[in-house]
């Protein structure tokens, strides 16, 4: 070996002893590899905080509420809020806290379970109203997260559908008794009777025949006054002719039953700006059951006046300010119970079914009576004392 070539292997070990020494240096120098930390978990429901969501949501007009998996409230709206009528902030709250309805409750709890849309009906003691609740799971991602509540105000709609269920009921329950009575009339005169039972019999289904078609003809015509179908022909009328026409055609009736019937006119000449027609008619009504529950030797009384109301505020009979004619029919009958007044002018209602069996009637005159009333700008109502007597009155625009 030259010496050359010692020279040339020292200088290639020297070099890569130093190429070692670098390599360590540089590692020594180099920061450790940055550890990877999870990212924290995202908010599912920070959308809701979305201020075009929040907008919305305020102008909505149904109950809005969104709940967890835990069935904590997240999110619920003014409008939901009014329907519910919380004693406490709900935001947080379990969602028991804001329904306080048990089955309501339950069926958010089955919605978050299976995923499958429900709905019910319920009436929160705090309102009273009656509110459809519709609930639906929410699910982003295939996954359920939550459950939206929709909630309405369907309390008129109640009331309507009650309201067409008892006059479904009212109406065949008066048909029922007379088409019950006329079956077994015909029945009987299949049997061949002798001829003056039969002749009776066919008086009897005569009577009949009217009460079905009066209870017809009062329906039609509540229909037309309700629907505003019925239009009054209002012209200056004197009332006093009104008043002598209608107690002369209930006068044979009065007769039959000894009781005595007394017009009182204070304002002899007073007109009102009237349908002469359709008040003869309210008043026809009125003097007719004030007959009907007057035990013989009773006394009814008619009696108009005129009343003036000074200013332009409601009065204590409900009438605006102004010069008004009032009209009463006075009785000495059986009288109303307290409790039953509120109730008396409502469609087929009746005072005590029991007392006013025999009495008759289809239970819509009065119901009638005041639509035509109130048609004219007045105000028809009842004062009564049970045992003593009855006053119905009612006031008309003077002329």
């Amino acid at each position: 070996m030259t010496t050359l070539t010692l020279a040339l292997a020292a200088a290639l070990a020297a070099s890569l002893a130093l190429s070692v020494w670098l390599w360590r240096r540089l590692a020594r120098a180099a920061p450790p590899p940055a550890v990877a930390t999870p990212a924290p978990p995202e908010d599912p429901f920070a959308l809701l905080q979305h201020p075009l969501f929040q907008s919305a949501m305020a102008a909505l007009d149904s109950g809005l509420i969104v709940v967890d998996l835990e069935r904590q409230i997240r999110l619920v709206n003014r409008r939901a809020e009014e329907l519910l009528a919380p004693s406490v902030n709900a935001l947080g709250q379990g969602l028991i806290m804001l329904l306080r309805d048990h089955q309501a409750d339950a069926l958010v709890a089955e919605t978050l379970r299976d995923g499958e849309a429900r709905e019910m009906a319920m009436k929160p003691i705090a309102s009273g109203r009656t509110l459809r609740v519709q609930c639906s799971p929410i699910v982003p991602n295939g996954q359920i997260i939550g459950a939206l509540l929709l909630i309405r105000d369907i309390t008129q709609l109640s009331m309507l559908e009650r309201s067409r269920r008892d006059l479904v009921a009212n109406v065949s329950h008066e048909l029922r008794t007379p088409l019950a009575s006329l079956k077994l009339l015909v029945e009987t005169l299949q049997s061949d009777p002798p001829p003056d039972v039969a002749r009776r019999m066919l008086g009897q289904m005569a009577q009949e025949v009217d009460a079905v078609t009066q209870l017809v003809d009062e329906l039609h015509e509540l229909s037309q006054i309700e629907s505003g179908r019925v239009t009054l022909k209002l012209t200056p009328t004197p009332i006093r002719p009104i008043v002598e026409r209608a107690v002369e055609r209930i006068k044979p009736q009065a007769d039959r039953k000894q009781i005595a019937i007394a017009t009182e006119f204070h304002d002899a000449a007073s007109c009102a700006l009237i349908d002469g027609d359709r008040v003869g008619q309210v008043l026809l009504n009125l003097l007719h059951n004030a007959v009907k529950f007057s035990t013989p030797g009773g006394h009814v009384t008619v009696r108009t006046e005129l009343v003036n109301h000074n200013g332009n505020g409601e009065h204590d009979d409900g009438s605006p300010g102004g010069l008004w004619l009032q009209v009463s029919v006075i009785d000495t009958g059986i009288g109303i119970p307290a409790q039953e007044l509120p109730r008396i002018f409502e469609r087929f209602y009746k005072v005590d079914r029991a007392r006013t069996r025999n009495a008759g009637g289809t239970g819509l005159g009065l119901a009638i009576a005041k639509h035509l009333v109130e048609g004219h700008g007045g105000r028809l109502w009842a004062t009564s004392v049970e045992g003593e007597g009855s006053t119905f009155s009612f006031t008309l625009p003077a002329a």
